[in-house]
């Protein structure tokens, strides 16, 4: 039996290729690459264990049960032999499971992922630091099951860790950001919206021709390898860079940085004169600062220091200081022990409120207090700036403190996309709706959350489920009929459910309250789509993504010009806008199976097979007996439906 020491003391590196080692010994030799192999599918699992079935399905599945299960078993014994001989315990069997010791070993790969959700840009760098090269990098075994897992899995690490480099270069400063955009782009040379942050990067340096030439650069790479065009986001920067004098004026260059709104947070107002309520006031400025600081969307200016002149402050002007897009303020009164915080975002450049709110505390639980206001500064900013760069003005009461806190951060984890997040935001909005049945906001919410789990496979698609987000929404249009975002969650309840003609409706009446709703036109798009009105689905998809830019649902838009371009025949660009959206959001399987499905019509064979094997890595149910109708809406005409599943079923889908 080993001791406690031995225990913990195994390393795993799946970055890079396949390395195990153990503290003070070194690197551990292992008998051929069937043995890793089966470490490193156990170290993925959950649970890191799988069922000697499994295992001899990945790695011999070429060969009958019988042979297969005769391999596994010699080759796990040649590899605790050559464990038992470095003096490690690592695998274990029980029945029908083969298994690691998740107390006993470390893996890279584990830590990468638990690390990319670091709120610093230091603890992000140093997450980043363990991806050293392609996961499993040089492991090919000829097993086309293993292969194809590792190749999924490669990709799918590859997209995090290029989405999270990215996410760091817009938080260090810019010549940091340059460093690591290079490393993004010799990581993956052809992922154009890498080229887009070189070049955004350049300018916020003073490097426009360097910008111009790498513009240049992109579009070379994507007609050499795609034989496509730079896209419209792509192609505006450049025209962009084209039109800006060399000199920009300073209260530009503040908004410009990155493209990012840039925020100042000004010192609170003491109206009651206690000296110790200053303290409050500064520490709670500083961790709103450092908390809006954390957010790779925003750039946080600092503020410029209040004179007195005539008895009353006013702002300092200095020449060459930048000034801010929007400024935080606030104002901090006292009651016997009782604290109440007033804080208001305004637009600096029109002088109208944003956002406000009021909190109430004690004074004996300052600092608890100070990080809830904080925490709901950062939240309420984010969403209501990103409402603002929609034009749109969220109509429905926000409700009581605890039920707005609520509501904003399941809109945090709706706003993340992935199949975790959307089942944490269940849970809050839950809360949200059972503290304030009545309240329309948190029974909006609810809806969206619960139909786009439906659309990530994160809940099943259970009639009860759908039906109750067609509910929640109608009650929130019913509460506030002017509404166009609670218009758009009933359209996207009504979709699940196949009400496309009443789903339509709603979004019209959505557009018609305000047309330049990014939402409006994208839902519309899809349902355009779905019932084969390819022109009037790709012109609104169109209009989505250029009224939305770059936003956290910009993959959402994307994937509806792509539903309508497969409905139209224009398979080249479905393949390509499709890439892009799985590239975007890897973990939206809908996404990935039109991925599959154009790439299959297009002759790609091989590309079509890697979608397939992308989809069922994350939802192994999947089959084409269950995809659509059932996980994917259904086309409206038959045709549409016949060739979508046709081609899915080419590229490798499971008839069952």
């Amino acid at each position: 039996m080993q001791d406690a020491d031995d225990v913990t003391a195994s390393k795993i590196s799946l970055f890079g290729g396949f390395r195990i080692e153990k503290e003070a010994v070194g690197p551990l030799w292992l008998t051929g690459k069937r043995g890793p192999a089966i470490i490193a599918y156990l170290a993925r699992c959950p649970g890191m264990s799988a069922t000697r079935e499994r295992l001899a399905d990945l790695l011999w599945g070429d060969s009958d049960s019988e042979h297969s299960r005769n391999s596994l078993r010699q080759t796990l014994s040649v590899l605790r032999r050559d464990l038992s001989r470095a003096g490690v315990d690592l695998i274990h069997s029980r029945k029908e499971l083969i298994g690691l010791r998740p107390d006993a070993v470390r893996v890279d790969v584990g830590e990468f992922e638990s690390g990319l959700s670091a709120r610093s840009s230091q603890e992000l760098e140093t997450v980043l630091a363990l991806y050293t090269g392609p996961f499993l990098d040089g492991l090919y075994l000829g097993s086309s099951a293993f292969d194809d897992w590792a190749a999924s899995e490669r990709e799918r690490l590859l997209n995090r860790a290029l989405e999270s480099f990215e996410k760091l270069a817009r938080v260090v400063d810019a010549e940091t950001g340059l460093v690591l955009a290079d490393r993004i782009l010799a990581m993956e040379p052809t992922r154009e919206e890498s080229y887009r942050l070189k070049m955004e990067l350049l300018v916020a340096c003073g490097q426009r021709d360097r910008a111009l030439r790498t513009y240049e650069t992109c579009k070379s790479v994507l007609k050499k390898e795609f034989g496509v065009e730079a896209s419209p986001e792509t192609r505006a920067l450049w025209q962009s860079l084209l039109a800006v004098a060399d000199t920009a004026s300073a209260n530009g260059a503040a908004g410009q940085r990155l493209g990012r709104p840039s925020i100042s947070v000004a010192d609170f107002v003491n109206l009651t004169g206690k000296r110790g309520d200053d303290f409050f006031a500064r520490g709670l400025v500083q961790d709103i600062t450092t908390a809006l600081s954390e957010v790779a969307d925003y750039v946080v200016l600092s503020a410029p220091p209040p004179v007195e002149k005539n008895g009353a402050a006013e702002e300092t002007k200095t020449p060459g200081m930048l000034r801010a897009r929007y400024v935080l303020s606030g104002s901090v009164q006292r009651s016997g022990n009782g604290l109440r915080v007033n804080i208001q975002l305004v637009d600096a450049t029109g002088g109208h409120n944003v956002w406000a709110q009021k909190f109430d505390g004690h004074a004996e639980n300052a600092l608890e207090f100070q990080d809830r206001i904080a925490q709901s500064v950062v939240l309420g900013v984010i969403l209501d700036l990103q409402l603002t760069d929609w034009k749109v003005r969220d109509k429905s009461p926000p409700g009581p403190p605890e039920v707005r806190r609520l509501v904003n951060e399941a809109l945090m984890k709706y706003f993340e996309m992935t199949r975790d997040s959307l089942l944490v935001g269940i849970e809050l909005a839950e809360k949200a709706v059972s503290i304030g049945p009545d309240n329309a906001r948190a029974k909006r919410t609810l809806s969206i959350i619960i139909s786009m789990c439906v659309a990530f496979g994160s809940l099943p698609r259970e009639q009860g489920q759908i039906e109750r987000a067609v509910e929640l929404a109608q009650a929130a249009v019913r509460a506030v009929p002017d509404d166009e975002i609670a218009r758009c969650v009933l359209s996207f309840a009504l979709e699940s459910s196949g009400r496309i003609d009443e789903a339509i409706a709603e979004c019209q009446h959505a557009i018609s309250l305000n047309p330049g709703y990014p939402s409006g036109h994208g839902d519309i798009s899809m349902l355009f789509a779905l019932r084969g009105q390819v022109s009037e689905a790709v012109r609104e998809a169109n209009e989505a993504i250029r009224l939305g830019a770059h936003d956290v649902i910009d993959f959402w838009r994307h994937h509806g010009l792509v539903v309508a371009l497969f409905a139209g025949g224009d398979d080249r660009r479905a393949l390509e806008v499709a890439r892009r959206v799985v590239r975007t959001k890897p973990g939206f399987v809908r996404g990935a199976l039109y991925w599959a499905a154009a790439a299959s019509a297009t002759g790609n064979n091989e590309e079509a097979s890697r979608a397939i094997h992308h989809c069922l890595s994350q939802l192994p149910h999947l089959n084409l007996g269950n995809v659509c109708p059932g996980f994917v809406p259904r086309y409206v005409k038959d045709h549409h439906h016949s060739r979508f599943l046709e081609m899915l079923s080419r590229a490798g889908l499971p008839s069952s």
